[in-house]
């Protein structure tokens, strides 16, 4: 109950004077702070924005609670509206594709919504291409928003080009600020369905179409600039070196900035970043002031993610307009295929191993080539949306897991491309291109240069036995037609006895639910990132000595061994290089990162007379207050 409420009810009496006098200049103070920044001179300006919402226009339940849709994202952007009138609402790209309302209706849908939500601004994401660049056209047509990219060329796409403005400059209060779009300079290598639509420039040269749309505004007297980008929380901190760029309103890798990242530049002024991970889980608000030099005063900046939860109502003219094209898919939603018997994740830019999902989507996909001979399956985590939670599996959550057209291919390939294809997966860090695999054992070291980043990759041999896979052997493989035809830079076009099925791949999803209608996730066992410099071995007599080196300090250390190379799982996560794992030793290092254990040899395995080599490796875990610092492996130590 506010002091003035209580004033009215009478009940202000109850209240000791002391409190009252406090709570009095408190509220005189923050008026007074407020009139300060109306009179300081400075320009204030608000964002609000949303990334990668990727057709999660309803609420969905994550984890047990309910959250998302643009029922609330409109909720809370038509809020803040009403107490800051000026605010600019932007969305930086990826609002087609990832759910059955967008397999329905193509894009419809979401630019209806970000009209009655009031966006202003919009960029163009390599996902708004799944269904062509003229399908894209024709939803764009309807926006009553601003849509900005400088990046690409659409002159051969005539009706797409007439919709696009490199830029939008907005006059707020008497200052002009220049909304500058940009999308992925991989566009072409991710979004195969671009139909003419190329990127400007590529390769070193990708910011050259930016800088030089920067450097137009700036002859026009614009000194403050935000750029919508959908390229990725990486290229975003490369392009916020650019001392002209103030604000980055940033999309693509689906990050979730909780605070806003600032790059500072030599001149004292700096680029504020800002990202709100993806699915319509939260909407950002970014608060700035601009000097009269037109640089963020970051120390009078503030920034927040609004998560939408069940606790942010749903406007009901919005609800309502999802509510009616969510009708002629309800049946999906009521037709169960299957039951998990625990939650199948899928975090792909954060999971260095095997991921639950992955492994169910490979599984399926080596069903689905069963009558081919495949050996062999690979997914990319770009290809795989959302999770499965415990519980029943319908129709709509396959569909939204695996969204796209793609279809599956089988094929044959010889060892050689097929690591070469690995490399590749491991070759640029997490993302949407890692390939989570079924058949495999694989072990890479992500610090090593870049084709150099395989450790081995093993395969079972007619026996079952795990053999590393040899460059003059042929393989046979499942994959999806997206990766096989080169999307994001795969290459398999060496491959034989190409089959290409005409259904979507989800169907082999569904099929393989009717075959296991229980399924359960494991913990990973089928690909590790391991760090060459952690662990090293001495031999004294039948002993082996470990050395622990350069790990964080006072570290949790675990040791496992095992009488094979390959990939398993201790404690029912932690993934290591070894089939069949036992810890042998828990511990903690020493403050400087160092830890040592002898290990007797001959008594490790004694049950097992046909152990021809024993392995040893080590799992570091950082304490708590480190940040930062990520649970790490060590490589797979001989100790014969």
């Amino acid at each position: 109950m506010t002091i003035i409420n209580m004033i009215r009810q009478n009940r202000w009496v109850l209240v000791a004077p002391s409190i009252l006098i406090v709570a009095l200049l408190l509220l005189f103070a923050t008026r007074l702070t407020a009139q300060e920044k109306a009179d300081s001179g400075n320009f204030h300006l608000t964002i609000l924005h949303t990334n990668d919402l990727h057709s999660h226009d309803e609420s969905f339940t994550e984890r047990g609670h309910e959250m998302g849709g643009l029922a609330r994202i409109g909720h809370l952007i038509r809020t803040f509206k009403k107490e800051q009138p000026d605010a600019v609402v932007v969305d930086a790209g990826d609002i087609f594709q990832g759910t059955p309302l967008y397999t329905k209706y193509h894009g419809e849908v979401e630019v209806h919504l970000l009209n009655m939500c009031g966006y202003d601004i919009f960029t163009i994401g390599n996902h708004e291409f799944d269904d062509g660049p003229v399908n894209l056209a024709h939803q764009l047509e309807k926006a009553k928003f601003k849509v900005i990219n400088c990046n690409m060329d659409c002159s051969k796409v005539p009706e797409l080009a007439a919709l696009i403005s490199p830029y939008v400059a907005k006059e707020i209060n008497g200052q002009k600020v220049a909304f500058i779009g940009a999308v992925t300079p991989d566009l072409n290598s991710v979004a195969l369905r671009t139909g003419g639509v190329t990127i400007k420039a590529t390769g070193d040269d990708w910011m050259k179409p930016i800088e030089e749309q920067i450097a137009a505004v700036k002859a026009q007297g614009i000194n403050k600039i935000v750029l919508v980008t959908h390229i990725g929380v990486e290229l975003d901190r490369e392009l916020g070196k650019n001392p002209d760029i103030d604000v980055i309103i940033g999309g693509h890798s689906h990050t979730r900035l909780d605070q806003a990242i600032v790059v500072p530049h030599a001149d004292g002024s700096s680029c504020t970043i800002v990202q709100t991970g993806c699915f319509s889980r939260a909407l950002g608000k970014l608060e700035l002031t601009f000097n009269d030099k037109g640089e963020v005063i970051t120390s009078d900046t503030n920034y927040k993610l609004n998560n939408t939860n069940e606790n942010v109502p749903q406007d009901p003219d919005i609800k309502a307009y999802v509510d009616e094209m969510v009708k002629p898919l309800l049946p999906l939603r009521h037709m169960i295929l299957g039951t998990a018997e625990g939650d199948f994740d899928n975090f792909f830019r954060s999971m260095p191993n095997d991921s639950p999902l992955g492994d169910l989507i490979t599984d399926a996909l080596a069903e689905e080539g069963k009558a081919y001979g495949v050996q062999l399956a690979l997914e990319n985590r770009g290809g795989i949306r959302g999770r499965i939670d415990a519980g029943p599996i319908s129709m709509e959550k396959v569909e939204e897991i695996l969204p796209f057209d793609n279809k599956v291919v089988l094929s044959t390939v010889t060892g050689d491309c097929l690591l070469q294809n690995l490399e590749h997966s491991v070759n640029g860090g997490l993302g949407g291109h890692f390939f989570d695999e079924h058949g495999m054992k694989i072990a890479y070291d992500p610090n090593q240069p870049k084709e150099h980043r395989i450790v081995y990759a093993l395969t079972q041999d007619a026996s079952g036995n795990w053999q590393p896979i040899q460059k003059d052997s042929t393989y046979k493989i499942a994959t999806n037609d997206y990766s096989f035809d080169g999307g994001e830079g795969y290459n398999f076009k060496s491959a034989t006895k190409v089959v290409r099925k005409p259904e979507k791949m989800m169907v082999a999803l569904v099929d393989y639910l009717k075959n296991h209608p229980k399924v359960s996730p494991h913990a990973p066992d089928r690909i590790v990132a391991v760090d060459s410099s952690l662990l090293s071995a001495d031999h004294k007599g039948s002993e082996a000595i470990l050395h622990v080196r350069n790990a964080v300090p006072n570290s949790k250390v675990i040791f496992v061994a095992g009488t094979a190379r390959g990939v398993g799982a201790i404690e029912d996560k932690l993934a290591v290089p070894i089939n069949d794992p036992h810890v042998v030793q828990k511990d903690r290092c020493d403050a400087d990162g160092h830890f040592d254990l002898t290990l007797p040899i001959n008594t490790l395995f004694a049950d097992q007379k046909d152990a021809k080599e024993i392995y040893a490796s080590v799992i570091v875990i950082p304490p708590k207050s480190t940040p930062g610092k990520h649970i790490t492996v060590s490589y797979p130590v001989s100790l014969n």
